[in-house]
């Protein structure tokens, strides 16, 4: 593996201790209060309150937390999370749209957390009958592809000793946003010029072809070093489905990181977590076909070793999932167990690409999460639409079976 992929983290670190010597000590107290924070959301979501404004302001210090040192902003997102918690009537702002520009997640400041809950909230409310439609204002800052190029190139690199940014959420976000908005969605009318300006920066600019992989760049010391990214990997080759350069590259990279830490390797904190599984079998589904036996085996291997994890140690007897303070709620930590485990077909016998092996516990664990999903729906922490997506899942794989 390339030595900024090996060292990831820990340049991170340097990066911002260069820009802020204090770094490491004034980031690990807004970690206590985000730790603490999180438990009263989660303990709210839990009792069945509306959380979802909270979740969103949350989740944002949690995205600064691990991507800035402007300690004062994260400061001001503690304070209004604080401030949530005790104005219930606050909550519903997460339910509305902004009445300028149609936007959504209102409780955010970041525009590429609005832009992304925007869009999760269209693809909700879409009616399937509707005509194509125009781009939505909220996207005018990318609408040419002057404006898209100059801003995604401005994302892609990080200087962080610099400028104490890392640039690689809001890079990640809004690759997945616009690759599904310009490229994947049939309902929007897309200036042709505008999807071939993002489809070539994703092919030849984005990605480093010795790994197959998608990443954030960073300069360092007068250089640039690349480094390889699980979570936009798994974007761009899941809203690319699967038509993208060397997947068996992608797949031997994917194998190798199996060992690291978030954002090259698997692990979150040393430990599984079930939104990285849902990545990485998401690669090994579409890499599958163009698998050598030897990949396959071993991606046979690791798949059978998350999903004892995941019924093991992240299944709960209620029908939740532990969850991670990385999940930012209960539903979100809900669709990432759910998910993998409808990727890898445990409740579909269709979708078990890569075992024949049947799961006779698959419905009474199906039952487990749909009790808890339907006690729980009103109160979604990410304001209901991961449950919804958690239902179609499960819906949609027992009516196959009948």
């Amino acid at each position: 593996m390339p030595q900024a992929d090996l060292e990831a983290n820990a340049r991170m670190e340097q990066g911002f201790l260069a820009y802020d010597p204090h770094y490491k000590e004034e980031k690990q107290k807004r970690i206590e209060r985000i730790r603490a924070i999180a438990g009263e959301v989660l303990e709210k979501e839990s009792a069945g309150q509306k959380t979802a404004c909270s979740h969103q302001i949350l989740f944002e210090a949690m995205s600064l937390i691990i991507s800035s040192a402007d300690f004062k902003f994260i400061d001001q997102r503690l304070k209004d999370a604080e401030s949530s918690l005790t104005h219930p009537e606050i909550q519903i702002k997460a339910e509305k749209p902004d009445p300028s520009d149609g936007s959504w997640g209102a409780c955010y400041v970041e525009w590429y957390l609005r832009a992304g809950a925007s869009y999760d909230q269209l693809r909700k409310s879409r009616d399937a009958s509707t005509k194509p439609s125009p781009l939505p204002p909220w996207l005018d800052r990318i609408a040419t592809p002057k404006k898209l190029n100059d801003y995604l190139i401005s994302i892609s690199v990080s200087d962080i000793s610099h400028t104490g940014v890392d640039h690689e959420r809001e890079f990640n976000d809004m690759l997945a946003t616009l690759t599904r908005m310009l490229v994947r969605d049939r309902n929007f009318s897309v200036d042709p010029e505008l999807k071939a300006t993002l489809m070539d920066l994703l092919l030849h600019r984005f990605r480093n072809p010795e790994t197959g992989w998608w990443g954030e760049s960073y300069s360092r010391g007068g250089h640039v070093e690349f480094v390889d990214d699980l979570s936009i990997t798994f974007h761009l080759v899941s809203y690319l489905e699967g038509h993208v350069p060397d997947m068996s590259k992608v797949i031997d990279t994917a194998l190798a990181v199996k060992d690291m830490d978030y954002p090259v390797g698997w692990l979150w904190k040393g430990h599984y977590w079930n939104h990285n599984n849902m990545d990485v079998v998401t690669l090994f589904q579409y890499g599958w076909a163009s698998a050598s036996a030897e990949q396959r085996k071993t991606m046979q291997a690791e798949i059978e070793k998350m999903l004892r994890w995941c019924l093991s140690d992240s299944l709960q007897p209620d029908g939740s999932f532990k969850p991670v303070v990385a999940d930012g709620s209960l539903e979100e930590s809900m669709e990432y167990g759910v998910s993998f485990l409808a990727r890898i077909g445990f409740f579909d016998s269709s979708k078990r690409f890569w075992t024949s092996q049947d799961f006779p516990q698959a419905e009474e664990v199906r039952d487990r999460i749909l009790t808890f999903v339907k006690k729980h729906q009103a109160s979604g922490g990410a304001g209901g639409t991961q449950y919804q997506g958690v239902l179609e899942d499960l819906d949609d794989s027992r009516a196959k079976r009948r």
